[in-house]
């Protein structure tokens, strides 16, 4: 052998070992991997990220859902219904490091989530329109700041810090919300431009039960026309209800009309209780959502049973056109409420 072949050969054999290298993975750890197939290289926008193993993240979307409700923000102390702004700081940490996402209400109800896969979606509300859901603080220049130690503010820096989280509530306000009645107009449209939703939570804040129809109605409609005032083309299409009493005719939470003006709400949220079951499951009823409160006591009560009771969470597959759920749990999906949508099970 020449001493020109024998380094051609050598050549060969180098190549060959650096090309059997670069298919290994750089750290192999005996795990399966949550997203097999071919991996996207820096600025190869041709290979489309691949989708999560179910099995590997433990999807389940016929899991329950927790839709907390929040009043007081911003409280020296907590206290029934109050929360300090540091203790809000804390639960959306905590929820962020537990797996959970936000999800919008309208969203949930229509069952087109859209968390990434492998997390839990989580719904924020808000009652009662207090001065620190929403705070404007005056600048040096004139201009009005949202207040970072308010809800939206504290929301914004969070999302700001952790993108993957999202930012998203519904506010349920009466007539005169966030207490700032020079600007509450102002503030209304800038809930909407940052991807916040409003709701109906009637105008005085009355228990439902002890008024005629014709006042029930003027309550509602006169919230929803207030903010469609306030938010040209904004309709209002959810309902809390005030003490979590409902009218007496039932009926008139959903629609009704008042002076010529129409309401409609496609769902309607209680006081307290549980966490909802989902959207995709058999039992599922938008116009009688459970809520959790969400004190340091209840909010830690439900995170606790979901920590020992993993099966019962609701756990995305990152895909809102599909519903993937273990096998063993097909008759709990409601067929007519997934449809449009192709359902996965897998074993």
């Amino acid at each position: 052998m020449t001493k020109k072949t024998a380094v051609f050969l050598l050549a060969a054999v180098l190549v060959l070992l650096l090309a059997q290298g670069g298919c290994r993975p750089a750290v192999e750890t005996g795990e399966p991997d949550p997203f097999p197939g071919q991996q996207p290289q820096p600025g190869d926008t041709s290979i489309e990220p691949p989708k999560a193993d179910p099995a590997a993240v433990k999807v389940d979307e016929t899991g329950k859902v927790m839709i907390l409700m929040y009043h007081v923000i911003g409280a020296e102390k907590e206290a029934p219904w109050k929360q300090t702004a540091a203790n809000f700081r804390r639960d959306l940490l905590t929820l962020y490091n537990e797996g959970y996402s936000l999800c919008s209400l309208g969203d949930f109800v229509a069952n087109d989530i859209r968390v990434a896969a492998g997390r839990t979606p989580v719904i924020i509300t808000f009652d009662d329109a207090s001065a620190g859901q929403f705070r404007y603080l005056t600048g040096e220049n004139g201009k009005k700041e949202i207040d970072p130690e308010c809800a939206v503010g504290i929301m914004l820096d969070f999302a700001e810090k952790h993108p993957d989280f999202g930012c998203t509530a519904t506010f349920y306000i009466n007539e005169n919300p966030f207490d700032q009645k020079e600007c509450w107009k102002e503030k209304l449209q800038e809930l909407v431009e940052l991807g916040f939703d409003i709701g109906n939570h009637t105008l005085t804040h009355p228990k439902l039960n002890q008024l005629s129809d014709e006042s029930v109605q003027k309550e509602l409609a006169g919230l929803a026309r207030l903010v469609e005032q306030a938010v040209p083309g904004y309709q209002v299409d959810s309902l809390a209800l005030p003490h979590g009493i409902s009218p007496q005719n039932a009926l008139l939470a959903v629609q009704g009309e008042y002076m010529g003006y129409r309401y409609h709400h496609r769902a309607v949220l209680k006081v307290g209780a549980n966490p909802a079951v989902s959207p995709a499951t058999r039992g599922f009823d938008p116009l009688r959502l459970p809520r959790v409160q969400a004190s340091t006591v209840e909010l830690e009560k439900w995170l606790n049973y979901f920590r020992k009771n993993p099966a019962e969470r609701y756990v995305s597959d990152g895909d809102p056109s599909t519903i993937t759920i273990p096998r063993g749990k097909e008759g709990l999906v409601d067929k007519e409420r997934i449809k449009g949508k192709e359902l996965v099970v897998y074993p």
